[in-house]
């Protein structure tokens, strides 16, 4: 056999085309463990046996879905909601103060009370609970969804995407899901041909003294290097176009006669939580869905009051031993519902709206729908006669200056509005997804902060998901890429306000 007809590789390179050959396909974690190399650093080797023809190389994701220690405890168990209806079956109704009887945490009692309000199921008069005629079929269907998804992930599954099904018992935290990705390469047919011709030998990709200073450096083999391949070119530099498409908001929300304001991202726990009546026990509060900024608390001066009034509300209305050394912790706010509460409080009593546009931060594994970090368009409209009409309205002025069509709406719940509405769109992939949440902030949110007689109109829009129905894109980690490619080729999208457009 000639040289000529060999394919020399350098000792690594020679070692993983031997691995794919005796697998003809394998992961790289694979071809790692065999090498005794880690993954991360074949990456490159992969990329350069792909470059000679000598691989396929592919990717894929699949998702580990399993349940968690909630979702295992409510397989064996009765679902919150599931011990509350079985209890008002056999009674009738129940007071607030008789749901802690049933071994049911404070939290578990929360969410029972959310669900069966949002299904119909139940109504709240005067701390009471009462059950509703004719919703009972309703309400037994989703507790059989529920459970049939926990039966399920009794045990691991692997999966290509999340099922759609899933998607409320993970909002619920009942089940994990864990993102994978698998570089695989495969063996090409030039490999297969040419699989008796690899030869183990150095080749020299940088020339150094040392190698210049041998004598027999003129036998020694050199990577080529082609002179006639042209570097890529920037084009002219044109701003991201998620950054577009925020710019848009912002004067969306200006021509509405709307006012931005802004705040701090680290916030205390006071203006994210215990002012909108969060209670300190909330699920919402735990270190699975906050940033805390350890051994940090804020400063007391000029919030005492406010401070003092919180205090009393969650202690009148929630019935608990609420701790204002709580209320002073630091935190990465979760939302840009502390943004509106430090303007109502700031501002007080009033005719105003504003709103702001800006990051929110949230300990959550990144996948192609969440990020630890993201954005929201937070906003309140203010004053003695606003009306959850306004609400509704200000969503359609909204999702028609958007572009996003006919706006659909149902009830919801959320701890710090009374009534809640969530706001429907129909992406033309997905159909109608959730888009526009909001509500009337409730009179325990509003008196401590000095507006009583007044009526808040308040919402949080998650504006990443919108970009991505704007955008068409699937991913939400793509609306941030520095990928020059990217960014050129991402159409901006051409809305209707008007004349208005995002170019």
């Amino acid at each position: 056999m000639s040289s000529l007809q060999e394919i020399k590789l350098p000792p690594r390179l020679y070692a993983i085309a031997k691995a794919i050959l005796k697998f003809g396909a394998a992961t790289a974690a694979e071809i790692a463990r065999l090498i005794g190399k880690r993954e991360q650093d074949i990456m490159r080797d992969l990329a350069e046996l792909e470059r000679r023809n000598l691989i396929k190389v592919s990717r894929r994701t699949y998702f580990k879905i399993e349940l968690s220690e909630l979702g295992r405890k409510y397989l064996i168990n009765l679902l919150p909601e599931e011990a509350v209806l079985k209890e008002l079956a056999s009674r009738g109704s129940l007071s607030f103060s008789a749901l802690k009887d049933l071994g049911l945490s404070e939290n578990e009692i929360e969410a029972a009370i959310g669900i069966l309000k949002t299904l119909g199921a139940i109504k709240v008069s005067r701390g009471h609970i009462y059950l509703v005629e004719n919703a009972g079929q309703k309400t037994a269907d989703y507790i059989q969804k529920v459970r049939e998804e926990l039966q399920k992930y009794s045990t691991s599954v692997i999966l290509a995407e999340v099922p759609d099904s899933s998607r409320e018992v993970r909002r619920r935290g009942l089940i994990s899901v864990r993102e994978h990705r698998e570089v695989i390469a495969e063996a090409s047919e030039l490999l297969m041909s040419h699989s008796d011709r690899l030869v183990e030998g150095e080749i020299v990709t940088v020339i150094t003294p040392e190698i210049i200073k041998l004598e027999s450096w003129d036998s020694i083999e050199f990577k080529p290097f082609d002179l006639s391949v042209e570097l890529p070119r920037a084009s002219i530099v044109r701003k991201h176009f998620f950054t577009d498409v925020l710019n848009y908001m912002r004067e969306l929300m200006l021509s509405l006669g709307f006012e931005e304001v802004k705040g701090p991202h680290v916030e205390l726990e006071l203006w994210n939580f215990d002012a909108l009546f969060v209670s300190q026990h909330h699920p919402a509060r735990r270190s699975t869905d906050v940033y805390f900024v350890d051994r940090e608390v804020g400063k007391v001066t000029g919030i005492e009051s406010v401070l003092e009034a919180v205090g009393r509300f969650h202690r009148e209305f929630r019935g608990y031993i609420w701790d204002p050394n709580i209320a002073l912790r630091l935190v990465l706010r979760t939302h840009c519902t502390s943004v509106s509460v430090r303007t109502l409080w700031e501002r007080g009593p009033g005719e105003y709206r504003v709103f702001t546009i800006d990051r929110v931060f949230r300990p959550d594994t990144p996948d192609p729908t969440h990020l630890m970090e993201f954005h929201q368009l937070d906003g309140i409209i203010v004053g003695k006669k606003v009306s959850f009409k306004d609400l509704l309205q200000f969503f359609r002025e909204f999702a028609r200056g958007m572009g996003l069509g006919e706006v659909r709406f149902k009830p919801a719940y959320f701890p710090f509005t009374e009534p809640s509405v969530e706001g429907y769109v129909k992406h033309p992939k997905l159909g109608w997804i959730e888009v526009l949440p909001g509500g009337m902030f409730r009179k325990q949110v509003l008196e401590p902060l000095g507006l009583r007689g007044y009526n808040v109109a308040a919402w949080g829009i998650g504006v990443d998901r919108i970009a991505m129905i704007l955008l068409d894109v699937n991913d939400i980690r793509d609306l941030y890429t520095d990928d020059i490619r990217e960014i050129e080729k991402t159409a901006i999208p051409r809305v209707a306000l008007g004349a208005g457009s995002l170019s």
